[in-house]
Formats: structure tokens, C-alpha cells, sequence
């Protein structure tokens, strides 16, 4: 079970995050940060959870593209776009 804590609480009783695996820190009742406990490589912890960030970003960006009906595209339509973006970058260096 996931432990929701108010930053005004954190302040006053610090030692209420290592009560639980995971404890997500809230302000004004919205979540601001997750905070979890680490077995092993931190750097392999914090690795998994930018890689977790990054694949629910890309399920957005389906999601939105698919809404727009960008999904229909072709792949020369998307190869020009390319081709534009990157001789656009090219002039303004």
C-alpha cells in the first residue's frame, strides 16, 4: 500500500518515509513526488524510473497523435517533415 504524505507533515516527522516501500509526497493535496526505497544500485533505480517516465511520455504523445488522427500519415509526409525541421536547424546555427 502506497502511503500519501502532506510536505507540512514530512517537515514535522521526517521519519514517516521509512514506514512504507513507496510514499508519495503531496502539496495541497496534489502529488508532487514519489519517494521509494532503494535495493542495490541507485543509479540502476533512478535508470528504471527515468525509463518509466520516458515510455508513459511516448504512450502520450500515441495517444494525442492518434486523437489528431496524425497516425495516418505516411511515411513520406513524415519524411518531409523531417527534412524541413532539420534544414530549419541547419539556417538558424
Amino acid at each position: 500500500m502506497v502511503r500519501y504524505v502532506n510536505s507540512k507533515e514530512l517537515r514535522s516527522n521526517p521519519a514517516i518515509l521509512w514506514k512504507d516501500e513507496e510514499t508519495i509526497i503531496t502539496v495541497n493535496g496534489k502529488p508532487v513526488a514519489v519517494v521509494t526505497r532503494i535495493d542495490g544500485d541507485p543509479e540502476n533505480t533512478l535508470l528504471a524510473l527515468k525509463q518509466a517516465k520516458a515510455m508513459i511520455a511516448v504512450e502520450k504523445i500515441r495517444l494525442i497523435s492518434k486523437q489528431k488522427r496524425l497516425d495516418k500519415i505516411s511515411d513520406e509526409e513524415i519524411n518531409q517533415v523531417v527534412k524541413e525541421v532539420r534544414n530549419e536547424n541547419k539556417s538558424s546555427r
